[in-house]
């Protein structure tokens, strides 16, 4: 086999990995569940939960970056879903992805949440 239809089956198979923890990711998120980087990593296999969920904001999704006191003292991010703001949906609607996920981190620094 060609080295670059190796590399091509690759970049397929790795593409297909990062959607399934997109999807599982998804699906526990929708449940209810906040997740921190630790947690997603250990749950979904995911090194790099922000590509993770900069995905998923680009599906549409409202994901919600909070700071977090965990029950040891020490500080981390957590992701949840929540509902989209108006002016989210508008721009999301127009297809102003850019000023739609600007909505997003916006709206999740005013929200506060604990672990």
């Amino acid at each position: 086999m060609p080295l670059s239809l190796r590399l091509l089956s690759g970049a397929v198979f790795l593409e297909i990995l990062i959607m399934s923890a997109i999807n599982s990711m998804f699906n526990y998120l929708v449940k209810g569940n906040q997740v921190t980087s630790r947690q997603a990593r250990a749950m979904f296999k995911v090194d790099h939960i922000a590509d993770v969920v900069y995905r998923l904001r680009n599906e549409g999704h409202s994901v919600y970056t909070n700071r977090v006191t965990l029950s040891d003292g020490t500080k981390a991010y957590a992701y949840r879903l929540g509902n989209p703001s108006n002016q989210f949906e508008k721009y999301f609607n127009t297809g102003h992805i850019a000023r739609a996920r600007k909505t997003l981190y916006r709206d999740a620094i005013s929200v506060t949440m604990a672990a």
